[in-house]
């Protein structure tokens, strides 16, 4: 046996009543069904008589339409609806208990324009409660929607190099959809990015989005930089990965410090063909390899010269390696300056550029350059000259009795014989008692 809660133009579900189970079929449904937020008015149930022909959905209310088709032998059967913005719905229509089939609705009230509101259909019978699929729908919006669109992060207008590219991005608001004019075309996501491909001229991207209540647009410009030189351009950089430096012409290290090289070939208003990039470590700086291409490792020796292909007019490529600064005894104490250089070719054109690495050794890391070994610091000075100078000075004190060294040493003198004098008394008197104290035990 079947009992049917059918909804104009959207069939809400199915119930299938077989050996005392209530089994629900969702039915297809059709158009935009959504969720709810914020308060809600109490739900309105009326009867056939004053209910829509279909399920209608405005800015803020939302009119569901069913019929019930067969009671299957119970006296009554309860419908209602479970709705809310999430899956988990949170909200519900009041219970309508119906004695006969036929058509009824209810209304929703208080929901939010332009919003996707969740909903599923409920019913209770003696078989028991059965729950209907998730639906959606969608509230329309009682303004124009917003649009707006960005170059390369910017409003515009915006200038780039020959031949390169920009990244456009959109976002927009309370609108349902959103087409492309102007510089590129075609339906366009409510929000998303997307390349510009690479120009060789300026152009403007134009983003218009409506909804029911009209349509806004927005624009930008990307200028592109035609006065290009015929040829082409390089430019070299380093940065020390010990240190966590950003590239530049130029950096500091120390010895045993990493490095990365950094080189960037740009083609001009014409393309380039076999471009062959060579690179010169001075003495002192270690090739480590790790050799890319737009960050792509690759094989091949740049040291020997790598060969990176073609460039198109206006297109660019950047090639990289690690380094490592010698250790401390390449060095001298202080500072060295360490010039690296670049040389690309193609054809018979070629240029050159280089980057500087100042590597300062110290005696200990993080102290001063130089540690004293003597009063002079001069090996020469401290071993020969300065003992020298000292016997030299005490002598002519000497002489010119300025410490009066022979008084003192007959002061000494005199000293040493009044104390040995008292010595020899003391020791005669001694041996005098002696003498007495054995004639006396004799």
């Amino acid at each position: 046996m079947l009992l049917a809660i059918k909804v104009k133009q959207i069939t809400i579900m199915i119930w299938e009543k077989k050996k005392k189970n209530l089994i629900l079929r969702p039915l297809l449904v059709s158009g935009l069904l959504v969720g709810l937020v914020g308060s809600f008015l109490l739900p309105s149930f009326v009867l056939a008589e004053s209910c829509p022909s279909k399920t209608t959905v405005n800015e803020t209310t939302v009119t569901l339409v069913g019929e019930l088709t067969d009671l299957i032998g119970d006296k009554t059967t309860s419908v209602w609806f479970q709705y809310g913005r999430t899956k988990s719905y949170g909200q519900k229509t009041s219970e309508e208990v119906l004695t006969q089939p036929g058509v009824y609705c209810i209304t929703v009230s208080g929901l939010l324009p332009s919003r996707t509101y969740h909903y599923r259909t409920v019913a209770r019978s003696s078989a028991g409660t059965r729950y209907g699929e998730d639906k959606y729908f969608t509230t329309t919006s009682d303004s124009e929607p917003l649009v707006d669109i960005e170059a390369n992060g910017s409003d515009g207008p915006i200038r780039i190099s020959y031949n390169s590219s920009a990244t456009l991005t959109w976002d927009s608001s309370d609108a349902d959809s959103c087409y492309a004019s102007g510089a590129w075309s075609g339906t366009k996501a409510l929000s998303g990015s997307q390349s510009t491909g690479r120009l060789t001229s300026s152009r403007t991207y134009t983003l218009t989005c409506t909804n029911s209540e009209g349509s806004v647009s927005d624009s930008v410009r990307v200028n592109v930089d035609t006065d290009v030189s015929p040829g082409f351009a390089i430019g070299k950089s380093v940065k020390n990965l010990s240190r966590g430096t950003a590239f530049s012409e130029s950096v500091y290290a120390q010895p045993g410090e990493r490095l990365t090289f950094m080189i960037v070939v740009q083609a001009g208003r014409d393309s380039l063909y076999d471009i062959v990039v060579k690179d010169t470590l001075p003495r002192g700086l270690i090739y480590r390899g790790d050799l890319r291409v737009d960050n792509v490792l690759t094989s091949g020796n740049i040291i020997t010269g790598l060969n990176i292909g073609d460039l198109a007019a206006g297109e660019r490529k950047a090639i990289s390696f690690r380094a490592d600064v010698a250790g401390a005894g390449s060095f001298t104490f202080g500072r060295t300056e360490l010039t690296n250089t670049v040389l690309v070719s193609s054809g018979d054109t070629s240029r050159w550029d280089n980057a500087k690495v100042s590597v300062s050794r110290t005696a200990v890391a993080g102290t001063a350059t130089e540690a004293p070994t003597g009063l002079t610091n001069n090996l020469f000075s401290d071993s020969f000259f300065l003992p020298l100078l000292i016997t030299l000075l005490i002598i002519w004190l000497l002489k010119s009795r300025i410490l009066k060294f022979e008084e003192w040493l007959d002061i000494r003198k005199k000293q040493y014989q009044i104390y040995k004098s008292n010595k020899m008394l003391q020791l005669r008197i001694a041996q005098a008692k002696a003498k007495e104290f054995f004639q006396q035990k004799t």
